[in-house]
């Protein structure tokens, strides 16, 4: 009766340990799943172009025929000055086009403004901006666009 109890506890040991064993495995592995699920979503940010404001209504072209990249989304930065917003659109390599509605002064105080493309993953062809530096500057502002892949 002895050796069947030391045997009996034995076998109860040897699965906790077995049992441990394979929650550490599975955790592990799982793990590695999260991170990797984790890492194919990560947003990267590309920054497409930088443009200096003149004072007078000013018309910048963003120029991206060449690139093969499809972006979602796409960010003003002013990094110096103010700039009045006239008019941005947007044009796609398939041809359509779409208007862009931002508040009518940015600043760095107000910048970083999120613009959603239509359409999920679109490729571009090009960017253009009708702004000018608000009057009450004496530097002309600094605008980059940057597009969210």
């Amino acid at each position: 009766m002895f050796r069947i109890n030391r045997i009996y506890y034995a076998m109860r040991k040897s699965n906790v340990h077995t049992g441990i064993i394979v929650a550490c495995t599975i955790a592990i592995i799982l793990g590695g799943l999260v991170r990797v699920a984790v890492g194919q979503h990560a947003v990267t940010w590309d920054k497409i172009g930088t443009k200096r404001v003149d004072y007078t209504i000013d018309r910048d072209v963003i120029d991206l025929k060449d690139s093969p990249v499809a972006y979602n989304g796409l960010k003003l930065k002013v990094g110096e000055g103010t700039i009045n917003i006239h008019k941005v659109t947007v044009h796609f390599v398939n041809g359509e086009t779409q208007d862009v509605s931002l508040p009518d002064v940015l600043s760095k105080d107000n910048d970083g403004q999120f613009i959603d493309l239509k359409g999920n993953q679109r490729k571009l062809t090009k960017i253009v901006f009708w702004y000018d530096t608000k009057n009450s500057n004496k530097e002309k502002a600094l605008v980059e666009v940057w597009a969210r892949k």
